[in-house]
């Protein structure tokens, strides 16, 4: 079984002898659904996780032959059309990298060389020759070309919305002007970085999400050159020099001091709200760091009484000393140094004097969802992480080039488009699974009757509906 990107970077994946093509993740974004290559006479399916590409599932037998010879000279053409993009290498040298190693029956299926040859020359004379890749961001200069976007034949608009301009600070803010509409308009915002798909010069892709219409939209894509305070400072204070009346009510984000620092100083009327999945995430690493990790896999009554320190991100913030003095009363002793390390980093070490606590790095106010579960809010970030786990996926490649980078965005931005006049249209966003909707309600159920349980036993409670995972 393989994973092999397309020459239009449309996923295809190879399992025992037949090809699948990519056709759709899952509503939560944790599996992609894989059709058969021959979609007009058969209906095979199948179903993988998203990073390792393990089958899941298998879907409605094949209505023709394996034909394993054919996949693997098929996979080799496609290799050789991608490196003939991405190399400068000779045709002989292209040919003999992508079919070493080829089997006897996958060579005699092979087109023959002479073929291949001028496959390869094609390719290349389509190719609009890109500028060479920038030495620096000083010196850095976007051709006109790739700073717009078509949203149909015939129709550019701006797609390139801001550039800080040279320096080694440099900005670059993509997207649409609507998207900048639909920011101004939405109240509830989301925000991640992604580092894989960062172009060089640059250190990371920060996404900005808003709820519009039913659905979350990823908005706006900015590439900046480190995770500084200052840059995020640059980024949301340019963002607000394009439309200065961006006011959001809620902005969700994960746990990076400088970035929340910098949403609070633009946004001062903002709600931030930490990402409950990202907290759940920071402290697994930290168990795992502590050794933790593997009787927490395979002890239940262990593993209950871990997650009942993040439970408490669910009891009411007048009510959270008193339930970390209960806890480390009942905690048994290997979770002590677990409870400070949380106690020190998300709630404060208490003062010698007993009065009062220290602050903490992340204090209980960004990260406590007690309110947000009784109004419904969400507590986590997931839209966020699940639009760069897909945008990581749609860009096929990690580090591209700034020029690769921005034609595959505008290419990702089609299909944006295409979702969000769906929804204009009347349909619906896609449906929780029942599982997770169940959990909801029971979260809300024990939330809802906190002051009638005593601390212990409402940490236990939440602790049986929560993953560290």
């Amino acid at each position: 079984m393989a994973g092999v990107e397309t020459i239009r970077r449309r996923n295809v994946f190879v399992d025992n002898g037949f090809m699948f093509v990519f056709d759709a993740f899952s509503a939560d974004g944790k599996k992609r659904f894989w059709r058969c290559r021959k979609r007009n006479i058969c209906k095979s399916r199948v179903h993988t996780n998203v990073d390792d590409l393990i089958v899941l599932k298998r879907i409605n037998e094949h209505s023709h032959d394996s034909d394993a010879a054919a996949v693997e000279a098929e996979v080799a053409v496609t290799k050789i059309k991608i490196r003939s993009q991405q190399t400068l290498e000779s045709t002989s040298i292209v040919l003999s990298e992508c079919t070493t190693g080829l089997s006897q029956a996958a060579k005699g299926t092979l087109t023959s060389t002479c073929a291949l040859k001028k496959k390869i020359r094609r390719i290349r004379q389509q190719i609009v020759k890109a500028p060479s890749a920038p030495k620096d961001l000083i010196s850095l200069i976007i051709p006109e070309a790739y700073t717009i976007y078509s949203p149909s034949e015939g129709v550019n608009e701006k797609f390139l919305l801001d550039d800080s301009g040279p320096g080694l600070d440099r900005i670059l803010i993509f997207g649409r002007l609507s998207s900048l509409d639909i920011l101004e308009r939405s109240k509830i915002w989301f925000c991640d970085g992604t580092f894989k798909i960062a172009p060089p010069l640059f250190a990371q892709v920060y996404v900005i999400l808003a709820k519009d219409i039913g659905g979350v939209h990823p908005l706006i894509y900015a590439l900046l050159p480190n995770k500084q305070a200052k840059t995020y400072q640059q980024l949301f204070h340019r963002l607000k020099q394009l439309k200065p009346d961006l006011c959001p009510d809620f902005i969700s984000c994960d746990f990076e001091n400088a970035a929340i620092i910098s949403m609070k100083d633009a946004f001062p009327n903002a709600q931030i709200n930490g990402c409950l999945y990202h907290l759940t995430k920071n402290f697994r690493l930290k168990m795992c760091s502590l050794g933790l990790i593997s009787n927490y896999n395979n002890n239940a009554d262990f593993a209950l009484s871990v997650k009942m320190i993040t439970a408490l991100a669910f009891v009411k913030i007048e009510d959270i000393d008193k339930a970390v003095d209960e806890l480390a009363e009942y905690l048994p002793d290997e979770l002590q140094d677990l409870l400070d390390w949380f106690e020190d980093n998300y709630i404060g070490r208490k003062n010698r004097s007993k009065n009062g606590r220290k602050p903490a790095l992340f204090p209980p106010s960004l990260w406590n969802v007690h309110d947000r579960v009784i109004v419904g809010q969400d507590r986590t970030n997931n839209y966020a992480e699940a639009a760069n786990r897909r945008l990581n996926t749609e860009m096929g490649v990690n580090h591209p080039t700034l020029w690769s980078f921005i034609s595959s965005l505008r290419k990702i931005q089609s299909g944006r488009d295409t979702y969000y006049a769906q929804l204009e249209a009347g349909r619906s966003p896609p449906k929780k699974f029942k599982k997770y909707l169940d959990v909801d309600k029971r979260l809300i159920k024990i939330v809802s009757n906190f002051n009638n349980l005593s601390l212990t036993s409402f940490l236990r409670g939440i602790s049986q509906n929560i993953s560290l995972k």
